[in-house]
């Protein structure tokens, strides 16, 4: 299910119906979506308030024991810089979330950060004066905050299921036995000339899909952006609920989610389903 609306009230969403929350929320101050949105709050503290309504309403439709997992970086705005994922972890932890993870995104040198200001070219600045007082590094990586919301009963798994969605150990051996992860990040949107300004790598959604949900169940996304999580939820054969505030984007979602419009439920908040 798709929803062009805003996930600040996610009306449409059964409390406990959902099974993961995978999502990089807009950055403060630096991106264009193409459309007003949490993002383009040009003060920080407001920005940080709306973003709290989303993580409540995520605790209030996850299920009890299941995981929230949201991708974010610190943002350079201006002259400044912002911490927003160790703010994002007093809220988490304000709407009732456990603190489970940190994982680290590490990107592959010369790859900077999309976080914008510049991130990604920081050094340059020692390059030209190599003194004291002008070393800034390159930001090549961001963060996984990973929650739990209380306790899972491991019991209510069937063993049928845990065979169904078991790992192969020698690719969790190679891709996730520490806390930091080297992936790729996408840089250029294959699916339409109209790119989305800020897409994570399907492999960070494929990651968290596999190692925190079975089969069947369903994964929400309330800032879906350009689709990503959708598509890689239905390839590995979940359900997925997703919120985008942006209706330019429905296409692109249709088309990169490559699931038939037939088979996608679409709500507008503003004009019912189609």
């Amino acid at each position: 299910m798709v929803v062009i609306g805003d996930s600040r009230k996610m009306v449409e969403v059964s409390s406990e119906s959902v099974q993961l929350v995978v999502t990089s929320p807009p950055y403060f101050n630096v991106k264009d979506y193409g459309i007003e949105n949490i993002g383009s709050i040009d003060d920080f503290h407001e920005y940080l308030q709306n973003i709290q309504q989303v993580f409540d309403e995520c605790y209030r439709v996850l299920e009890n024991g299941r995981y929230m997992c949201v991708n974010i970086c610190d943002i350079i705005s201006g002259d400044r810089k912002y911490p927003i994922p160790a703010n994002y972890v007093a809220m988490l932890q304000r709407s009732g979330f456990e603190y489970r993870e940190d994982l680290i995104w590490r990107k592959p040198s010369g790859i900077g950060a999309k976080g914008g200001g510049g991130a990604s070219k920081r050094f340059g600045v020692f390059v030209q004066h190599p003194f004291p007082m002008y070393y800034f590094p390159n930001n090549i990586f961001e963060h996984i905050l990973v929650f739990r919301k209380g306790r899972f009963d491991y019991k209510k798994i069937t063993f049928e299921d845990k065979q169904r969605a078991a790992i192969d150990l020698g690719e969790a051996k190679t891709r996730w036995s520490s806390d930091i992860w080297d992936m790729t990040p996408e840089t250029k949107n294959q699916y339409s000339k109209d790119s989305h300004p800020a897409m994570f790598p399907e492999e960070l959604p494929e990651a968290l899909i596999r190692l925190y949900t079975y089969p069947g169940e369903t994964v929400l996304d309330p800032f879906l952006g350009s689709g990503t999580t959708t598509k890689v939820a239905a390839q590995l054969d979940r359900r997925s609920i997703g919120y985008e505030v942006n209706p330019a984007y429905l296409g692109l979602i249709r088309r990169k989610s490559g699931i038939a419009p037939k088979d996608l439920k679409l709500i507008n908040q503003r004009g019912g389903k189609k």
